[in-house]
């Protein structure tokens, strides 16, 4: 695709942070959404940039939070260009 050869020419800025959402009352969902890193239950959010930070090339919104941002990165990085360089991972 042209836009994924065009983003090949700029280092993006990946970037992930967690918002916390209410206790589920199932216990297998709270096991799912429970992340110790911030001691309560979160939805997880990848945001991709471009190096001067006013366009957003790529978003993931609501993973369970004790995911690591890393596993986030590569379960979606296949949607970028294999030549395509980050910064932030």
């Amino acid at each position: 695709m042209v836009v994924q050869e065009i983003l090949t020419e700029y280092e993006l800025i990946v970037d992930s942070y967690e918002q916390v959402r209410e206790r589920p009352r199932d216990n297998e969902e709270q096991e799912k959404y429970f992340s110790g890193k911030k001691s309560n239950h979160t939805f997880k959010s990848q945001i991709i940039i471009m190096p001067d930070g006013r366009d957003i090339v790529d978003v993931v919104a609501g993973e369970p939070g004790p995911k690591s941002d890393i596993t986030m990165f590569r379960e979606n990085r296949d949607n970028f260009d294999p030549k395509q360089s980050f910064k932030g991972i």
